[in-house]
C-alpha cells in the first residue's frame, strides 16, 4: 500500500474524505429491491439481472441503456422517495432517437408490462417530477431511483392434431 505523502494520517484523512462520496452512491445500488418497486413482484415472473436502481435530484434525468431478449414478457417497475413521486419515464429507441412509450399519456403510471417478439435494445429514460418537495428539497435533496424489471417466456405454443 502506497501512502499519501510521508505520514500515515494524510492517507487516513484522504480516505475519511473519500468514503462519504463513495457511501451516498452505494446506498442507492439495490434500491429497486428494497423501494416500492418490489410490491409489484409477480409469482410467474423472474427478476431481469438489467433492473437498475440510481441515485437522482429533482432537476436530474437518468438514462438506461438496456437490452430486452425476444420471445419475452417484461412488467418494468419504478419507485423512489415518497417526495419525488410522480416518476416520469420514457421508452426510447436507440437507433431513431423516436419515443415508444411515455408514461405522461397514462397519468404518470409506476409499472408496465410489454411484450418484445425479438431481441430489442432500449433507452429508458427516468426523471422525477417531485410534485410533494417543497423547492429547498428539490434544491437539496438527493434521493434514490429503481427501476425492477421482470420477465417470463412466451408462452409455447401447444398443437394438438388429431388423427
Amino acid at each position: 500500500m502506497k501512502l499519501i505523502g510521508n505520514h500515515p494520517w494524510k492517507a487516513f484523512l484522504w480516505l475519511m474524505i473519500m468514503i462519504p462520496a463513495s457511501a451516498a452512491s452505494q446506498e442507492c445500488v439495490d434500491y429497486h429491491t428494497l423501494g416500492d418497486c418490489s410490491m409489484d413482484l409477480r409469482k410467474d415472473f423472474e427478476i431481469y439481472s438489467q433492473s437498475k436502481s440510481a441515485m437522482i435530484s429533482a432537476k436530474d434525468t437518468i438514462e438506461f441503456n438496456i437490452v430486452f431478449y425476444g420471445r419475452k414478457d417484461y412488467i418494468f417497475s419504478f419507485c423512489t422517495h415518497r417526495k419525488f413521486y410522480p416518476i416520469h419515464f420514457l421508452l426510447i429507441d436507440p437507433d431513431t432517437g423516436e419515443t415508444l412509450y411515455d408514461n405522461k399519456d397514462d397519468r404518470y403510471i409506476e409499472s408496465l408490462g410489454i411484450g418484445f417478439d425479438v431481441t430489442k435494445n432500449l433507452i429508458i429514460r427516468i426523471d422525477v417530477l417531485a410534485r410533494k418537495a417543497t423547492e429547498a428539497e428539490i434544491e437539496e435533496y438527493l434521493g434514490c431511483v429503481g427501476l425492477l424489471i421482470q420477465y417470463k417466456n412466451y408462452p409455447e405454443k401447444k398443437v394438438n392434431l388429431k388423427l
